[in-house]
């Protein structure tokens, strides 16, 4: 199947792979983003593997047409408040949503370590009651990975991880090209071209390295970092790293997930520059300093705001929601293979393959290659 037969389904393999899994017994508990091949891959398990599934989306990434295909097909999907601190971060909301599954075994499936943050509090522990039934967890996403390892996660619930499989390496090509086709679209609809600009990436670290190399054709790259380590690594790879070029950028984009982009930093940007943000969480620039203190704000594209402070301007990207989502972040036949690793680890998971250690457990090499195989007689 070429990859271009544009009318055949995405994702093939986890259609495969579902249709030979049962767990017409388990919980399938998703908290991932709100896109279609999320959505898609919910339903493959409750469709083909006979799952129950709730799917517990991320803020910021969902988009009406999305919303209307969850609706046409049955899912069960929480509808989330509009940030993390009103919905999955507010207290005991997992807690309670769990008490509705207290005699199911449920498999957590998560872009994210929010759920187990919240399970390993030392009060719950204690109970040894509310997370009895949390019987695996699967991680995505190689920060949270990080952090699942220094809570030793894995000594109190089974976790497995993908985050620093090769297949999940694929994403990072994806998700920089798309910040870069978001900016450059938009930039195009309103008349102005993209490589005329110059550009600075605001903290140099995993998949953030790869954006920086889409934007390799603009007229100056850039990178700010607080560390040491990282800026010298980013210089190594031919960046500019002094400050003053900073604030001569046309563009800054922070993937930071902290305040990085404060009152300080923002008042010495140059008159006319855009700020985006290209990481989930939401946090990094200082709205509230923008909406307090702008003389005039106007809306000058359906994803760009203009804010007037002190007689400069600051343009906002996409409401500072991350800039991989104004359209699809990653296509669903690569996202295809990545579903295809979580649900091995769900595989092994079934099949008691596992070890409960510090360290998290993961698909090992031979079956991963069994599985690039299987994808490529699809797709290649």
């Amino acid at each position: 199947m070429s990859s271009l037969k544009l009318e055949e389904e995405s994702m093939p393999l986890i259609s495969n792979i579902t249709s030979k899994l049962d767990l017409s017994e388990k919980w399938i508990i998703m908290i991932q983003h709100w896109v279609r091949d999320s959505i898609e891959f919910a339903l493959k398990l409750k469709n083909n593997s006979k799952a129950e599934v709730l799917f517990l989306p991320k803020p910021f990434s969902q988009k009406q047409e999305d919303l209307d295909y969850w609706e046409q097909n049955w899912l069960i999907i929480e509808n989330p408040w509009n940030n993390y601190e009103d919905w999955l971060e507010k207290e005991w909301y997992l807690e309670k949503t769990l008490e509705n599954f207290w005699d199911k075994e449920i498999i957590i499936i998560e872009v994210w370590w929010i759920t187990t943050k919240s399970l390993l509090n030392k009060e719950i522990l204690e109970k040894d009651k509310q997370n009895k039934n949390i019987k695996w967890i699967v991680e995505i996403t190689t920060f949270w990975h990080n952090r699942h390892i220094q809570n030793k996660t894995n000594l109190y619930i089974p976790t497995y991880s993908i985050a620093r499989s090769p297949i999940k390496e694929r994403e990072a090509k994806h998700v920089w090209a798309a910040v870069y086709r978001s900016l450059d679209q938009v930039l195009h609809e309103l008349d102005r071209a993209i490589i005329d600009c110059k550009i600075t990436m605001v903290w140099y670290w995993m998949i953030w390295q790869n954006v920086c190399k889409a934007f390799k054709t603009c007229k100056k790259v850039s990178v700010y970092d607080v560390n040491r380590a990282k800026l010298k690594k980013a210089k190594n790879d031919w960046y500019d790293t002094s400050k003053d070029n900073i604030w001569k950028s046309d563009i800054i984009i922070a993937s930071t997930w902290e305040r990085s982009i404060d009152e300080n930093f923002i008042k010495k940007c140059k008159d006319w520059v855009l700020l985006v943000s290209a990481w989930s969480r939401q946090n990094e620039i200082d709205i509230e300093y923008l909406e307090n203190n702008s003389e005039d704000t106007k809306e000058i594209h359906k994803f760009i705001k203009i804010y007037t402070i002190w007689w400069k301007k600051i343009y906002l990207f996409r409401e500072w929601k991350n800039a991989n989502f104004v359209w699809n972040s990653c296509p669903s036949n690569s996202m295809d293979l990545i579903h295809a690793e979580t649900l091995l680890c769900i595989k092994n998971i079934l099949d008691w393959n596992f070890k409960t250690r510090e360290k998290l457990n993961e698909v090992n090499k031979s079956d991963r290659e069994k599985l690039l195989k299987k994808h490529k007689k699809y797709w290649n």
